[in-house]
């Protein structure tokens, strides 16, 4: 089946999303039309048709405002980069896990440095909720290139106290 993309309104933007039969294979939040295009050649290989999925919508909207899973195509990953992932997309809405509690997760403990990689580079930002992962201490960290985003919903999912962004 070919690559199909839409498009969700977030709080934080639109988020542009990339999936083919039913499984997300990547979503940039906030990425004009043409940067979101080039980088599904970049990374998947093919360029996307605009086809809006009303289920796969339905579901991602859910997804959004809760745990609800996602099937989530991550072919393109390393077996590490898959497993941190696939852990990070179970920890729980109003949650957080640090770089090292994810590494030790996966079996990696030590791997705190490349977790932390892995959420910088998260190729399914928000449904993969890279910003539930936080530094020792509670800290938000330098990895997210938008950490007043990271922070915004971090308070909107009730992980940590303060006033989000309306």
């Amino acid at each position: 089946m070919p690559l199909q993309c839409m498009t969700l309104q977030t709080s934080a933007g639109p988020l542009r999303v990339a999936y083919r039969d039913g499984a997300v294979c990547l979503a940039l939040l906030d990425a004009g039309e043409e940067t979101f295009l080039s980088e599904c050649r970049r990374r998947l290989g093919e360029e996307p048709r605009f086809e809006d999925s009303f289920s796969l919508r339905q579901l991602l909207e859910v997804r959004l405002g809760s745990d609800t899973a996602v099937p989530f195509d991550l072919s393109a990953c390393t077996d590490f980069q898959r497993k941190t992932l696939e852990a990070v997309a179970s920890i729980p809405r109003g949650e957080v896990r640090t770089y090292a509690e994810v590494a030790a997760l996966i079996g990696r403990p030590g791997a705190a440095r490349a977790v932390g990689e892995v959420m910088r580079t998260n190729p399914i930002p928000v449904l993969i909720p890279c910003h539930r992962v936080v530094r020792s201490g509670g800290r938000l960290g330098n990895y997210s290139p938008r950490p007043e985003l990271k922070r915004q919903f971090l308070i909107e999912e009730g992980a940590i106290r303060g006033q989000a962004r309306t």
